[in-house]
């Protein structure tokens, strides 16, 4: 594990130094044209991280509301109906450096995240492709970093549809 942690240390000084845009990773000859709902289930921490606020909850609506903020149907209740073409957007928090227990306080020294979302189509069950998003924040509050995250793979989203 030692590996790992070596890895993240230097992808965190190279994201350090560039901006950090979303990976998309679509399935081959997979694309969002065409649907209308996105469904965002609850967003699962992997961290271990002991946070003062339910992060896990603030993702999942900050994401909804940055989708609906594009203009798009975005729900987070998977027993919505969702007759319309749905995506089903599946998110974990993989990735947490910084104070949890602190997080609408801004902190000294580095704070980052990666969130990783997988978009499913709601009829097939298929995987359409993943996002990954990861922030790097010096001096920020680690809240905003989170919350930052989210927007980048509702961003992304977006793009997706624009193409």
């Amino acid at each position: 594990m030692p590996l790992r942690g070596s890895v993240i240390t230097l992808l965190l000084c190279l994201i350090a130094c560039t901006p950090v845009h979303p990976r998309v990773s679509l399935a081959p000859g997979a694309s969002l044209k065409g649907y209308e709902v996105f469904v965002v289930m609850p967003v699962t921490d992997e961290t271990g991280a002991h946070f003062n606020l339910d992060v896990s909850d603030s993702l999942q609506q900050h994401l909804a509301r940055r989708l609906r903020s594009h203009h798009l149907i975005a729900v987070t209740d998977a027993s919505a109906d969702t007759a319309a073409m749905a995506v089903v957007v599946t998110s974990k928090l993989v990735e947490f450096r910084g104070i949890p227990m602190w997080l609408q306080t801004p902190t000294r020294g580095t704070t980052a995240c990666e969130l990783r979302s997988e978009l499913w189509d709601n009829r097939t069950g298929q995987r359409i492709g993943e996002i990954v998003a990861a922030d790097l924040t010096e001096d920020g509050t680690p809240l905003f970093v989170l919350l930052h995250c989210a927007h980048s793979v509702a961003d992304a989203i977006e793009q997706q549809l624009r193409r």
